[in-house]
């Protein structure tokens, strides 16, 4: 497998779903690769340090990661209702979605043997195909991918043709 940044080209079908989001939708990701490719943001819960500061840092700098085209979903096992309330206090502009039991991150493999196969936070990149072109697992909690790698991980795969 090539390498694009630090994580993995996988090459391989993205795992479909179909999850509630905080707004009252539900979101079914074939359906949304039709629009554009996406940014899958899986972390541990709303209102925890660091994947609010994570969450956070995607919001401010949120203009640079869709110039690339991509839409994002961040996804939690947290209810529809939880989420509402994380997005509200902090003014996401992206949709939080709903995965209760950690069923579709589990099928995403976002487990670490340092998190003891706990789900960790990850970040995937889906090309319209469905097709995972980028996979990056945090090997720890208190660390989470920068917007500004993803926006050189996003760059690279559109130099390259793949999104």
């Amino acid at each position: 497998m090539a390498l694009i940044g630090d994580g993995q080209v996988v090459a391989k079908k993205a795992p479909d779903f179909e999850l509630r989001d905080h707004k009252g939708g539900v979101v079914k990701l074939s359906e949304a690769l039709r629009v554009a490719p996406a940014l899958l943001v899986f972390y541990p819960g709303d209102f925890t340090p660091v994947c609010t500061a994570q969450l956070c840092n995607y919001r401010d700098n949120f203009e640079s990661l869709i110039k690339h085209g991509v839409q994002v979903f961040g996804i939690s096992q947290n209810t529809p209702e939880e989420h509402a309330k994380f997005a509200g206090e902090y003014d996401f502009p992206f949709l939080l979605l709903s995965d209760p039991g950690n069923a579709v991150a589990k099928a995403y493999g976002c487990t670490s043997i340092l998190m003891f196969g706990k789900v960790s936070r990850a970040v995937f990149i889906v090309n319209t195909k469905g097709i995972i072109l980028y996979r990056y697992v945090e090997p720890v909690a208190i660390t989470h991918r920068k917007a500004d790698e993803l926006v050189k991980v996003l760059s690279d795969l559109k130099e390259n043709n793949l999104i």
